[in-house]
């Protein structure tokens, strides 16, 4: 159900943060790209709008995707914009609404999205839009031709002069309040998404990487020891063992992590505000920490998991490769070394993560 994560005071599901991670997980393991999707749709679909927007908006958005099953995608990232003055991509102010004009270069879930989220300047304020993908003035431009993660439709969305009505835009979504607040969990959501995207990838290249040993990978006896079946040998027995722990214990992270937004999220409504900083703060380390250990061990995985599988898994043809390429590409989004000094700050120096939309 598209719903999943829609409130349920809008007809959704109000799947927790521990369900939308499990969920993703559960995903990636198939295809990692349908997981980073699900996971734009979930955040645009109940956590962006359910914190900044007004009840108008949330109320249609909800309702198209409860009732009407919209898919949500989202052109908000630009290739040579400098992020210290906003984005190129223009809402002006027309009767009725607005008029966006402008080049998005990374668009994830935009081929298979029924509507998009588009992010641009409206004057000196960064505005936001949801527009339907077959908007006169719009063309989605199927381009994306990364290593990694293809299936997430990535690529270039045009505007010109595409028109969304007033009741289906925000004309600021930096309210500085809001943003800094410490209610607001945007950040350690979004996070323990692409968390989950890396275990869920892991967990597939385990999977296919064991079915392989099992079927595939011939035994070739090493000396001084005896037997006929690859699943026999200590070295891939070795092999194995070692990496599904790692793995084990990355998602086990991730779900304490999850587990620690949700708490924080229910405290909401009736913590202090120091209260509430203390768990924000808490919730926030504990995802960098799932995310630094499940991109290390996501990549360690789907790398050495060809030292147990043997040579000719390295063929195309297996293409087993993907799983790495995924990690490798998604891992790209934004820089790990942010995690590991705001851990290091929090443990060292007291800092609490400084809230944000994204981080």
């Amino acid at each position: 159900m598209l719903g999943f994560s829609v409130p349920k005071s809008h007809g959704g599901l109000g799947s927790s943060c521990g369900d939308i991670t499990r969920a993703i997980i559960s995903f990636s393991q198939g295809n990692p790209a349908i997981g980073q999707m699900f996971l734009v749709h979930c955040l645009l679909g109940a956590s962006f709008l359910d914190e900044l927007a007004p009840d108008d908006l949330k109320a249609r958005v909800f309702a198209d995707i409860v009732e009407r099953n919209v898919f949500l995608g989202n052109a908000a990232s630009e290739k040579n914009n400098d992020p210290k003055k906003g984005y190129d991509l223009t809402l002006t102010p027309v009767d009725g609404g607005v008029e966006i004009t402008g080049k998005k270069f990374f668009s994830t879930g935009s081929l298979a999205g029924d509507q998009l989220a588009v992010i641009g300047m409206c004057g000196s304020n960064m505005g936001l839009a949801i527009v339907p993908k077959d908007a006169k003035g719009l063309e989605i431009i199927d381009d994306w031709d990364a290593m990694g993660q293809r299936g997430t439709g990535s690529g270039t969305t045009i505007f010109n002069k595409v028109f969304a009505p007033s009741e289906l835009v925000m004309t600021s979504i930096t309210d500085e309040s809001k943003q800094m607040a410490v209610t607001n969990l945007l950040g350690p959501i979004t996070q323990i998404g692409f968390t989950g995207v890396f275990i869920g990838a892991a967990k597939g290249a385990m999977r296919e990487g064991i079915a392989y040993v099992k079927e595939k990978t011939r035994a070739y006896p090493w000396p001084g020891l005896d037997f006929d079946q690859a699943i026999d040998d200590p070295y891939i027995l070795s092999t194995i063992g070692a990496l599904s722990s790692q793995l084990a214990a990355a998602e086990a992270m991730a779900y304490e992590a999850a587990r620690l937004v949700d708490v924080a999220l229910d405290a909401r409504e009736s913590a202090s505000t120091e209260e509430m900083a203390n768990l924000r703060a808490a919730a926030s380390v504990a995802v960098s920490q799932a995310k630094i250990v499940a991109t290390d061990t996501g990549l360690k995985v789907c790398q050495d998991i060809f030292s147990a599988c043997g040579a000719r898994s390295a063929l195309r043809t297996q293409n087993l490769d993907r799983f790495w390429r995924d990690i490798r590409t998604l891992s790209l989004h934004d820089p790990l070394s942010f995690r590991t000094r705001s851990v290091g700050e929090y443990l060292l120096q007291d800092k609490f993560p400084t809230p944000a939309l994204r981080y």
